[in-house]
């Protein structure tokens, strides 16, 4: 009888291993996909997967999926570390009436938690309506995990952000480089509401916004580098009144034509230090909910001040 159990469970742990094994060989650290593929092939280079969507649930954690030619990818959710990478052509994400990409990181089998989005063309532009309609909700989604890079990629027409990140846990970090975001409500918007969470934007272009460029929410704190934000309807960068722990940095950035305040600082206990910074042509330069403001001295400035930074620094 001992011998019959001992069988059994020899077959059992066979065929649990057996199982591991095939669900391992059907995900590779390395997927691709093309505007030729299908999503029923394994997303090897020789055979590609369609769509992102497709070639995720076969990508190892930590792996990458690439783009072999240009071509429209899909909307894609992303539950795990990876890297998607478009290509020398730029990938395309087409979303009318969705979120292009979201990023929600939470399994504790992934230590990492990290997202790289690579040369993406994400639009949010609508189908049917009025030419030019805008009818996708959010570029980039980012609700849950350590860190989310975005790199060379342009973002456009969403009727909310072009990249939010509103994170719930501690320890949250957004890069955003090399980027153009055009004819979104908000560029970006940051806060989280546990800890902290870092803000990296540099030769970041944001443009054309029906409310304002930058939205900088509680416990962010940053910098704004080598960056152009113009153009938008209200604000450039404001800082929330809401946010009482919240200091960022802005440095060899252009912010002009903004027809509300140029740089706009948070609630008591915030910060924002401006400098070698050219700021024109807004209605207001400078606003402060309560927090403060700093200046290196070395910016350019014209039209009204609103409220005088105070000198900081070397000046």
């Amino acid at each position: 009888m001992n011998k019959s159990h001992f069988a059994v469970r020899i077959i059992v742990l066979f065929a649990f291993t057996l199982a591991i094994s095939v669900v391992a060989q059907a995900q590779a650290t390395r997927t691709w996909v093309s505007g030729v593929g299908d999503d029923v092939n394994p997303c090897s280079r020789t055979a590609p997967c369609k769509t992102f969507a497709g070639a995720i649930s076969k990508t190892f954690i930590g792996g990458e999926i690439d783009a072999l030619d240009p071509g429209g990818f899909g909307t894609v959710t992303i539950t795990k570390s990876i890297t998607i990478d478009g290509g020398s052509a730029f990938g395309s994400i087409l979303a009318s009436g969705t979120n292009g990409v979201n990023v929600n990181l939470t399994s504790a089998n992934d230590p990492e938690k990290r997202v790289t989005l690579r040369r993406l063309s994400i639009n949010g532009t609508g189908s049917s309506g009025a030419v030019g309609q805008r009818t996708g909700i959010r570029g980039i989604n980012f609700t849950s995990g350590l860190a989310l890079y975005v790199e060379n990629c342009y973002i456009a027409a969403f009727t909310q952000e072009g990249i939010r990140a509103n994170l719930t846990a501690a320890g949250g970090y957004l890069s955003v480089k090399d980027t153009n975001i055009q004819n979104c409500n908000v560029g970006i918007d940051v806060t989280t509401s546990t800890g902290i969470i870092e803000l990296l934007l540099e030769r970041t272009r944001i443009e054309r916004m029906t409310s304002n460029g930058v939205n900088v929410g509680n416990n962010v704190f940053g910098t704004i580098s080598n960056s152009q934000i113009f153009f938008n309807n209200t604000d450039g960068i404001n800082m929330l009144a809401s946010a009482t722990s919240a200091r960022v940095a802005v440095e060899g950035s252009v912010v002009s034509n903004n027809p509300g305040v140029a740089i706009r600082s948070g609630g008591a206990g915030s910060d924002i230090i401006v400098s070698n910074t050219s700021i024109s042509s807004n209605a207001t330069a400078f606003a402060t909910g309560g927090g403060q403001l700093h200046s290196h001295g070395n910016n350019s400035v014209d039209g009204t001040i609103g409220v005088t930074p105070t000198p900081v620094g070397q000046q």
